[in-house]
């Protein structure tokens, strides 16, 4: 073949290719790649529907939907953190299984009073794919999993600080108000030099001085906030005072309802809390129960069979006038319990199994239950006395272990989710250009 007609050949078929391309492209647009993550990558598609999400949910609401840049910017950062926490998920090996996700879907829908079909429907019918919805909130738990495993290691509670706290409920009875707060965080670097620091500040006290003098809170959490609530308008929820981060819980008992806090500083930033709403009165009252048993767990000795026969010969002796004390310790099981009498002291009626709590929660006092089996062996019954008793000293210290660990978490989470960030390779491909 000449030389001009392999050139003429060439020129054909590259037109071809060329014009495939073309008309590949126009019927199928590539997706875009706008961020790179790690080893993740965030799609241009993915972006977008997030974005209409977040915009469906704030009309659900009713609150203002901000300028397209501002909250594109707003969703591809939650994006770009969850990914980071997704991955680091992915690398510990947290799996959430079927039965676990199908489990969390079904209570989703009785919380909204639905079942699945009525869920599913519901979730099709605002544009939503199932099969995206299950797997974005597969996402989600894996996050959350991945998160409280990380920020609980950084956590630490001393026996002192919960001495503490339980003299500061019982002295001031701090457990029964509970506050509605909107939260706005400015944040800064811990590498931010004094002029990124100041310029900060200024930001939040002029946010300050705009709510104060009436503009909307949800508008500027949404189009300023960086806090995990921003999206949702920086709704900080309802929490107990003893709850609060450390850093509110201060400034709220201490503020009116509507009322807007001067720009409060921590590692993390700036942060601006508004007193949305007020409420106490709560009581910490819990029904105890106090009731004795006799246990026989089946052996290689004496199966299950004559576990029963013995039992139904012991519920006999004690109708006929034997000591209730005095067989328990001879026979029962329950070593913990059978030098005294079977006596299980003063309980709340869900430490214990099903056909067990059963029977402690409905027996007359002083009356003697029917032998009943449970996974433990065959038992009989007797409910010494029940009461309304308010918190025990262990169920205290409890209580305050659990409220300092939710105080701490909140203060530690930002933190943590700010050193992930800065620590991480990112890089953002596109500008912002949404409109």
């Amino acid at each position: 073949m000449k030389f001009g007609s392999c050139m003429k050949l060439l020129i054909s078929v590259l037109l071809l290719a060329t014009t495939m391309s073309s008309t590949l492209s126009a019927a199928q647009p590539l997706d875009q790649t706008i961020a790179i993550v790690e080893q993740d990558i965030i799609l241009e598609s993915e972006l977008k529907r997030q974005m209409a999400s977040i915009v469906r949910q704030l009309k659900e609401r009713n609150q203002p939907v901000p300028e397209m840049n501002v909250l594109q910017e707003q969703v591809l950062e939650r994006m770009i953190v969850n990914s980071l926490q997704l991955q680091m998920a992915q690398r510990a090996g947290v799996r959430i299984s079927e039965q676990e996700l199908n489990a969390t879907i079904l209570d989703i829908a009785k919380n909204n009073g639905k079942t699945l079909e009525q869920l599913r429907q519901s979730i099709t019918e605002d544009g939503i794919n199932w099969e995206l919805f299950r797997e974005d909130l597969r996402d989600e738990i894996m996050v959350a999993r991945v998160r409280r495993a990380q920020v609980a290691r950084r956590i630490s509670i001393s026996e002192r600080e919960i001495d503490n706290l339980i003299r500061l409920i019982d002295n001031e009875g701090a457990q029964n108000v509970q506050y509605h707060l909107g939260h706005i965080l400015i944040p800064v670097s811990d590498v931010s030099d004094q002029t990124a620091i100041q310029q900060a500040r200024e930001k939040a006290q002029q946010l300050v001085e705009q709510l104060r003098g009436g503009a909307n809170f949800a508008v500027l959490a949404i189009n300023h906030s960086k806090g995990q609530e921003a999206l949702q308008g920086g709704d900080f929820g309802w929490r107990a005072g003893n709850q609060l981060p450390t850093l509110f819980a201060g400034p709220a008992k201490n503020m009116k309802v509507g009322e807007v806090s001067s720009p409060l500083r921590s590692g993390s930033g700036f942060h601006i809390i508004k007193l949305l709403d007020k409420k106490g009165d709560l009581q910490h009252i819990v029904k105890q129960v106090n009731a004795r048993h006799i246990l026989l767990m089946p052996n290689t000795i004496r199966d299950d069979s004559a576990s029963e026969k013995l039992i139904n010969e012991l519920h006999k002796r004690i109708l006929n006038g034997e000591s209730f004390e005095e067989l328990a310790k001879e026979f029962s099981d329950d070593k913990g319990t059978a030098r005294d009498g079977g006596e299980l002291g003063w309980s709340t009626p869900d430490k214990f199994v099903g056909p067990f709590k059963n029977a402690v929660e409905t027996l007359p006092i002083e009356q003697l239950s029917k032998p009943f089996k449970t996974q433990f062996g065959w038992h009989i019954v007797e409910v010494l006395g029940r009461r309304d008793a308010d918190q025990t000293q262990e169920f205290k210290r409890e209580q305050a272990a659990r409220m300092l660990q939710s105080r701490k978490f909140d203060e530690e989470v930002e933190s943590w989710l700010r050193e992930l960030r800065e620590e991480s390779y990112v890089e953002v491909l596109i500008e912002n250009k949404a409109k």
